[in-house]
């Protein structure tokens, strides 16, 4: 009787457990394009002009603490992004896709950190690499139309 119990016991506290630790479904709605001209884009591009430079000569980037925050919060949003590309019927392939993609996320969270420093130099050296990363994902994806199909 007490091992009988005990068996109802664990097979509820599995169910319960089961239950709970189930991940709700994802569906993604957005295709890739509209996903790269909403958020990849303006975000990316929030990054590179806040380290912008002509002739040696910075030009714009943020000057209060609102602008700094501002570029930080897009570099987030960039990275959170990567997330969406990686996402259900999004992700094209296990190597190159998910390798690019995960590039642009390290180098748009290496911008946030260093926006929230406030240290351009650095956020130049992460935009160089989310373009770097976004370069290289174009040249693979974009060549075989892949980009452009509703996902």
């Amino acid at each position: 009787m007490i091992g009988s119990v005990r068996a109802l016991a664990l097979g509820a506290l599995a169910l319960v457990a089961t239950g709970c630790s189930s991940e709700p479904a994802y569906r993604p709605v957005a295709t890739i394009e509209q996903i790269m001209e909403t958020s990849v884009e303006p975000t990316s591009n929030a990054v590179f002009d806040a380290a912008a430079w002509v002739n040696g000569v910075q030009v714009g980037g943020p000057k209060t603490d609102d602008d700094w925050k501002l570029v930080q919060a897009n570099a987030l949003m960039l990275a959170e992004t990567g997330n969406l590309l990686l996402m259900g019927p999004r992700m094209k392939d296990q190597t190159g896709w998910v390798i690019r993609t995960q590039a642009m996320m390290d180098a748009a969270n290496d911008a946030a950190k260093a926006a929230e420093q406030k240290n351009t130099e650095a956020i130049f050296n992460a935009g160089t690499k989310i373009y770097q990363a976004c370069t290289g994902c174009h040249l693979q994806y974009i060549n075989r139309s892949t980009l452009t199909h509703a996902s």
